[in-house]
């Protein structure tokens, strides 16, 4: 079970010791902590692997980690972290090599595919396997009116390419709209649909749906959906702790048949090792039974505390966890 909160506090900081190692801690911390963040930073990255093996895995390596760029929010937005020299980060501090983007923090460089290059170069120098991006729109892919749908599938084309261009294979998008839920669920069948479609003959993309507020937040009407579009590239991206007034646990489960990815996000840990706002064990053992092999992505939430440590003790909770499940 879950046990005492303590938050983590720490500042953030580029500067690591080695490879698979947290930043330096402060000599004055417990030693329980320092023993944990220690056990976080052990294990081997992930291997870079082209795209038809992201559903692949056996053993204890039945998930494979990424790192969600997310977790970064605060370094990015502040300028502590660039875009560019995000990979490398991940890289030296967790080991892993697997990574995942989000447009909000670069929206201003939509169709600027030079600089995707010059990430995908810095990538492909590491070893890095790129995955999928978190995209945002401000017209609705559910909205009402059909040209606004048509706009947001305009809208999503340049990220559609530049995640090409990075070698990723998927984009998460919205149908967060609110209204009436069966007149919502039509909506969001209709520009999924057509996107997907578009998705596909023009970029050999595919499409993810997250639980991200509105009836998204719903597993079951999200489960209608996917029903409803029916379409190889267009899965779901289940999000561990994104569900609001729903069972997460139920909700998760309802998405899984659809699953491409998942999301493993983490804001507060006890000083076990067990994140205090979900059981991983429990989301971890859902994915196990539906069958799910492929990469779950680490989305670090926590406040006022150095993300590559946030990371760490996530990685090491997952393989912990994987490794109990084999």
């Amino acid at each position: 079970m879950l046990r005492k909160r303590r938050h983590l506090k720490v500042n953030w900081r580029k500067e690591v010791a080695d490879r698979g190692s947290v930043s330096v801690l402060n000599k004055n911390e417990p030693m329980n902590r320092r023993h944990l963040l220690k056990s976080a930073a052990i294990g081997a990255g992930v291997s870079s692997l082209p795209w038809e093996s992201f559903a692949q895995g056996d053993g204890e390596n039945w998930l494979k980690l990424a790192v969600q760029q997310y977790s970064f929010n605060k370094q990015l937005r502040s300028g502590e972290l660039t875009m560019l020299d995000y990979p490398a980060t991940v890289v030296e501090g967790t080991g892993i090599k697997a990574l995942e983007y989000f447009n909000g923090h670069m929206e201003d460089r939509a169709g600027d595919m030079a600089f995707f290059k010059d990430v995908r170069q810095r990538c492909d120098d590491l070893g890095v396997v790129n995955t999928m991006m978190l995209c945002r729109s401000k017209p609705a892919l559910d909205a009402a009116e059909a040209s606004e749908r048509q706009a947001a599938i305009e809208g999503y084309r340049p990220w559609l390419e530049a995640t090409k261009v990075l070698g990723g294979e998927y984009i998460r998008v919205d149908v967060r709209s609110g209204g009436d839920p069966e007149e919502q669920k039509k909506y969001a069948v209709d520009g999924l649909k057509s996107l997907s479609a578009a998705a596909a003959s023009d970029y050999e993309m595919g499409i993810l749906v997250e639980n991200h507020g509105g009836h998204s937040g719903n597993g079951k009407w999200v489960a209608e959906v996917m029903k409803a579009v029916n379409l190889d590239n267009c899965g779901t991206l289940p999000d561990f702790q994104n569900f609001k007034d729903y069972d997460p646990y139920l909700g998760v489960e309802e998405m899984m048949p659809w699953a491409k990815i998942l999301c493993a996000k983490s804001k507060e840990f006890d000083d076990e090792g067990n994140e205090v706002n979900v059981d991983f064990r429990r989301m971890l053992k859902i994915a196990k039974e539906s069958g799910f092999t492929g990469y779950i992505g680490i989305e670090f939430e926590g406040h006022d505390v150095d993300p590559i440590m946030g990371i760490n003790l996530t990685k090491a909770l997952i393989e912990r966890v994987m490794a109990e499940l084999a």
